[in-house]
């Protein structure tokens, strides 16, 4: 559950949101949502493996002080969800549909460059691919791609997989049949309110667990 809602808010409005979007116009959705879905799908195991790589290495060579052994994954975990909070707490607060609006604009800059179109099954694949290499690297070090690493090292694996392709897949889906109207219902700092409270809210529930633990 945390790692849908994260995830969903996160990309909701996100570059990659409004890259499949711009894509979906123009090009079959149905390809365009698996050329997505597939890159985000990829991109999200990596960010587990990376997670967990950080657990395992934290395992192995705990951090002690005063003969208590902290979780040090699990405490940069709190603090990466801390930081995307309050940072997105601020944008929401200081801004005025600035930052949807740059992410909207690097997406149409990064579609002027897509190559796949026309119809076929070559033009399929070519379309498949550069949609997949497209979002595959927007979606690089992005703030969901920090976040998926942030839960693994901190939860379960296949609870943050499955929940971060189900957020994946919502979002994309909403982007591919008709995410430039997501304005027209739901405004950049309500999506931003909600997404900069669930980070503190789980940060705070990571915090408990490891005071519990």
């Amino acid at each position: 559950v945390q790692a849908f809602l994260l995830i969903f808010f996160s990309e909701l409005g996100d570059r990659t949101f409004f890259i499949a979007a711009l894509l979906a116009a123009r090009n079959s959705g149905g390809v365009i949502f698996l050329g997505t879905f597939g890159a985000l799908a990829v991109m999200t195991v990596i960010s587990v493996v990376l997670g967990r790589a950080f657990h395992y290495v934290d395992g192995v060579l705990p951090f002690s002080f005063g003969g208590t052994d902290f979780p040090i994954d699990d405490i940069l975990a709190v603090c990466l969800l801390v930081y995307y909070g309050v940072t997105t707490l601020l944008d929401a607060a200081s801004g005025d549909g600035e930052k949807m609006n740059e992410e909207q604009e690097e997406a149409e800059l990064a579609v002027s460059k897509f190559s796949g179109n026309g119809a076929g099954l070559v033009s399929v694949a070519s379309t498949l691919a550069s949609t997949f290499v497209l979002v595959f690297v927007a979606e690089w070090g992005d703030k969901s791609f920090f976040s998926t690493i942030a839960l693994a090292a901190a939860s379960s694996p296949p609870g943050v997989i499955a929940g971060s392709l189900a957020g994946h897949g919502v979002a994309t889906l909403i982007a591919v049949l008709g995410g430039s109207l997501l304005g027209t219902f739901l405004s950049e700092k309500i999506i931003s309110y909600i997404g900069g409270s669930l980070f503190l809210a789980f940060a705070a529930v990571t915090l408990v667990e490891i005071a519990t633990s």
